[in-house]
């Protein structure tokens, strides 16, 4: 690794310092009204920001903190059985955990009804999977798409209260036990005389909180679309901005702008080696979009500033020293934004570098 690399830190450096500078000028010039606060400081100092630059987490904050991994995921989906097993090679699956968590964004094509089973039922299989694995996980987020990755159908559960049997299960059971669900109006308009409403409970939403994108009214004016669960009216994006990106859920309808970007993932420094991808986004997707359409595993959470990403492929944070970690330039340079505050440009390049290996 070049004495360069050595000096450049993971892209959470900037913002934390910052953050830390107006920190310090708050309790300088204003002591004894920052100590009245009480838990306003106590927070900011325990936020996830703080805490992935500093220390980890404190035993009481780690047991509300998920401990797997997105390749344990990967691997929960492969064991499915029969049909709803998933190769962690599948092209177009994107895993993401974050905190509490868990999203799967995976096309299916195939007509609506059989998406909204399969679907269900993935997303009960693998409930089932997180209660035995992690009881920090509070829910499992699924979100469907068709072939033309228009969001057609998504669901979250929450693993203390799944169906049993999750592979024998109907799809209308899983929907009574979920925590919220919704589906496309052309999906839903396609299915023969179903026996669950369109909607139900809170709507499922993305890793930054916002719901996923689905178009629940009907856009479709043939039979042909509606079975196929889309239309040029429906709106894409979701998990990981799922339809045209990942999670963080940029929502654009099928005929909307595209822009193409080149996208380069580079573990070298730490033995992983390199590989990189052209990917086509909606005009709006971020860094993070870009990121999550390549399919590669990816750890990111939340944090003041946006999304932070602590592993990717499985090369996490401080795996190799503890300054260890991931960078991200666009076209040579670094921005002293999160990844998914950067809005692309069609023809940018994207760099991620994995930096301040210690041997």
């Amino acid at each position: 690794m070049t004495a360069t690399d050595q000096g450049r830190a993971p892209h959470w450096i900037r913002p934390a310092l910052a953050a830390l500078a107006v920190l310090l000028i708050v309790v300088g010039v204003g002591g004894a009204i920052a100590l009245g606060a009480g838990d306003g400081l106590a927070g900011l100092l325990g936020s996830d920001l703080f805490q992935t630059v500093a220390e980890e987490p404190a035993e009481d904050d780690a047991a509300l903190t998920a401990t797997v991994t997105v390749e344990d995921v990967q691997g929960a989906l492969a064991e499915l059985p029969g049909d709803l097993a998933i190769s962690p090679d599948a092209t177009g699956i994107t895993c993401v955990v974050d905190g509490d968590g868990i999203w799967v964004e995976y096309p299916e094509a195939t007509d609506a009804s059989a998406v909204i089973d399969r679907a269900a039922r993935r997303a009960a299989g693998l409930a089932q999977w997180a209660a035995q694995a992690d009881p920090a996980i509070s829910r499992v987020t699924w979100i469907a798409e068709d072939a033309r990755q228009t969001a057609l159908f998504a669901l979250t559960l929450d693993p203390a209260v799944v169906v049993s049997d999750a592979a024998d299960a109907s799809a209308a059971d899983i929907l009574a036990a979920a925590t919220g669900y919704r589906i496309a109006g052309d999906a839903y308009a396609s299915l023969d005389d179903p026996v669950f409403e369109q909607e139900a409970g809170a709507a499922p939403s993305l890793p930054d909180g916002s719901e996923v994108p689905i178009e629940l009214a009907q856009t479709a004016t043939d039979g042909a679309d509606a079975a196929q669960g889309g239309a040029s009216g429906s709106t894409g994006g979701g998990a990981a901005g799922a339809a045209q990106g990942g999670p963080t859920g940029t929502a654009s309808g099928a005929t909307a702008d595209l822009i193409t970007v080149s996208i380069t993932v580079d573990g070298s420094a730490a033995g992983a080696g390199a590989s990189s991808a052209t990917v086509s986004l909606a005009a709006g997707s971020t860094v993070y979009d870009a990121l999550a359409k390549t399919g590669i595993g990816i750890s990111a959470s939340e944090s003041a500033y946006g999304m932070y990403v602590s592993a990717i492929g499985g090369l996490a944070e401080r795996q190799h020293g503890p300054m260890s970690g991931w960078i991200f330039s666009v076209n040579g340079v670094e921005p002293s934004v999160a990844c998914s505050a950067y809005t692309l440009s069609a023809g940018d390049s994207i760099v991620w570098t994995y930096v301040n290996v210690e041997e």
